[in-house]
């Protein structure tokens, strides 16, 4: 029986490794923290690099915290998030809150955003869709529609009621009201107008 429950579990441990090795397109499983990121120095780099659309600093008003979304090593192709400041301070500024990448379409963006906080490390990214709204002024955040659960319970009260390992899959609506971020540097140039 022992040798059963030692298999199943490490059966469960690895299904749950390799689907977070796929939902994060082989980014880290734990976030790190850099060194150098306050409101200054991020303007400063902003101002000193040939930005595209989704990368500066933006504000996130639900968690009021502020991050700047850069490349990656030099990477025309993938971007990091790292957080700038938060009201929250349980997260250090310089700590990478997650990745995005281009898809075909020049407006979205696959997003693998840290799920998980342990005390003041983030871990397990989370595959997210992000749009920019036609201005460049907002980034939309949409949930990926399914979300694996793995249960291990090992207390062994009631295990035939309560299951000791169970494995689901639960769909999500879609939030009504959309959730993202507001672009805050540089400030997108408004179109001009001729008359």
């Amino acid at each position: 029986m022992k040798s059963n429950l030692r298999y199943i579990v490490m059966v469960v441990v690895a299904l749950s490794a390799s689907f977070s090795a796929i939902a994060s397109d082989n980014y880290p499983f734990r976030g790190e923290v850099l060194r150098g990121y306050d409101e200054d120095s991020v303007r400063a780099r902003c101002d000193a690099t040939d930005l595209q659309p989704i990368e500066g600093m933006w504000y996130y008003p639900d968690e009021e915290m502020t991050v700047v979304v850069e490349r990656c090593n030099s990477s025309e192709r993938d971007y990091r998030i790292v957080l700038v400041s938060a009201e929250d301070m349980s997260l250090l500024p310089g700590t990478v809150i997650g990745y995005c990448k281009p898809t075909a379409d020049s407006k979205k963006y696959k997003m693998w955003i840290y799920g998980e906080q342990l005390m003041n490390v983030l871990e397990n990214p989370q595959l997210c869709l992000g749009e920019l709204s036609d201005d460049a002024k907002q980034l939309i955040i949409k949930r990926s529609d399914v979300e694996l659960r793995v249960r291990v319970n090992f207390t062994q009260f009631l295990p035939n009621l309560l299951k000791g390992i169970s494995i689901s899959s639960s769909g999500k609506k879609e939030v009504e009201v959309p959730e993202g971020f507001v672009k805050v540097y540089p400030t997108p140039r408004n179109k001009v107008r001729y008359l």
